[in-house]
This record gives C-alpha cells, sequence and structure tokens, in this order.
C-alpha cells in the first residue's frame, strides 16, 4: 500500500513537471522592453554627466575652504607674512600648459548687468582688470607648480609656519581646461586662481563651477550667493571685493 502510494505520487509529479513550459518570445520582448524602459527612466532622473559635474563642483569648493584654511594658519601663525604681490592674477595652470595661451573666465562687470560672460587672460592678462575688478591688475602669474615653498601658482610659503605645512601642495582645479571664446559655462576655462590686496592681508580665491546645482542661479547657488563681486564665479577669501 505504501510502495503504490509512492508509486502514484512519481506519476502525478511527472505529469505535472511535463505540464510546465519556458517563457514566449512574446513574454521575453515584453520584459526586455520594460527593463528599458525603466533604464532610461533611471538616466534621465540621474543624469550621471550631471553627478559628474556635481562631483567636481564639490571638490572644487573644499579645495578653495582648504586653501582659506591654510592661509588662514599661515596669518595667524608667520610673524613676516607674504601674501605674494598686489596687482596680479596668480593662475592655476595644468603641466605642459604654457603662459602663452589664452585663459577664458566667465566674468561679471558693472556693464554687462549680470550676464554670463568670458573674459580672455592672456599672456600680457590685459583682461585681468575685468576678471578681478582691483584696479591696476593687469598682469599674471601662471604656472602648474603646486609646490607650498613658494614656487608654486600660489605665491605663500606654507613651510614657514611652526608647525609645518598643512598640506602638501595647492589644490588644482579636478577639470582643468582653458575654455575658449563664448557665452555661458559651456565655454568658461576651469582653473584656480588667486589675487591678494596691499592693506589688511586681503586675498581672494575662484573657481568656475560646472553644474545646473551650483553655478548661477542654480538651486544651490554657489557663485552669485557667496558675497563676491562676480555672479559668474565662485569666490573666497578675506577679501572678496577684490
Amino acid at each position: 500500500m505504501f510502495l503504490h502510494r509512492i508509486k502514484k505520487n512519481i506519476k502525478m509529479n511527472k505529469r505535472k513537471i511535463g505540464k510546465k513550459r519556458g517563457f514566449t518570445l512574446i513574454e521575453l520582448l515584453v520584459v526586455i522592453a520594460i527593463i528599458a524602459i525603466l533604464s532610461v527612466v533611471v538616466v534621465l532622473t540621474l543624469n550621471p554627466a550631471e553627478m559628474l559635474r556635481r562631483s567636481r563642483d564639490s571638490n572644487r569648493a573644499s579645495d578653495l575652504s582648504m586653501i582659506k584654511t591654510s592661509l588662514s594658519l599661515y596669518l595667524a601663525d608667520v610673524s613676516s607674512t607674504n601674501l605674494g604681490t598686489a596687482g596680479i592674477c596668480y593662475v592655476q595652470l595644468a603641466p605642459g600648459v604654457t603662459h602663452a595661451a589664452n585663459w577664458e573666465f566667465a566674468s561679471t562687470t558693472a556693464n554687462e548687468n549680470g550676464a554670463t560672460v568670458t573674459d580672455a587672460i592672456t599672456s600680457s592678462a590685459t583682461e585681468c582688470g575685468n576678471w578681478f575688478s582691483t584696479a591696476g591688475a593687469t598682469v599674471a602669474n601662471a604656472t602648474s607648480s603646486r609646490s607650498v615653498s613658494g614656487t608654486g601658482w600660489i605665491p605663500v610659503i606654507l613651510t614657514n609656519i611652526s608647525s609645518g605645512a598643512p598640506i602638501g601642495q595647492w589644490p588644482a582645479d579636478p577639470a582643468f581646461s582653458l575654455g575658449s571664446s563664448g557665452t555661458g559655462n559651456a565655454f568658461a576655462g576651469h582653473f584656480y586662481s588667486y589675487i591678494m590686496s596691499n592693506t589688511n592681508n586681503g586675498y581672494k580665491l575662484a573657481a568656475k563651477m560646472e553644474s545646473a546645482l551650483y553655478s548661477n542661479q542654480g538651486s544651490s547657488d554657489l557663485e552669485s550667493t557667496d558675497g563676491g563681486t562676480d555672479l559668474n564665479m565662485y569666490e573666497q577669501g578675506t577679501t572678496l571685493t577684490l
């Protein structure tokens, strides 16, 4: 009796297995179509390119904050300070980029009514006065050196700090570019810059944001809300009117 039931169950299981079938071609196509639609929605929602731009902008904000902290420590610790020469635009270049190149930076002057434009900083830096509003800022000093011993793109000797330099090298823009003539973020160059005043140890740092989130009029706008003079640059420092 027991063996009879086992044989009966085996026969029933075989019938059930025989009735099972795989997916049809139409069912597979429907699943593939759903996956494709969901993939497109995810890409459009997340926008990987914009996420990368936001990540680089976060690095830029962090870099300028790091520089500002280092300069604050230098000013507080060193008795005979030297922040550089007033009237010079100090520019961070990438290795292999020459001083003779043209650099483009989104800039707003009094005559541009807040419009995003680009001003060329040539080897003679004739537009440096528009880039930084300081009168007489007509000379550019550009280098790819990131040394903190006085020969880097910021000429401050951090190694004079009694506890040693707080950073190993000056930061550089995460996506260096020279830019090109045109209107808007897509044409602006991405590099760090620095200028100092001859009074009260004043200085200003500047960088160009590239994401829609952190650029001028973005929902987390860093450029027009930083207290600086240029609505289209992210500015940090002790004297943002430079």
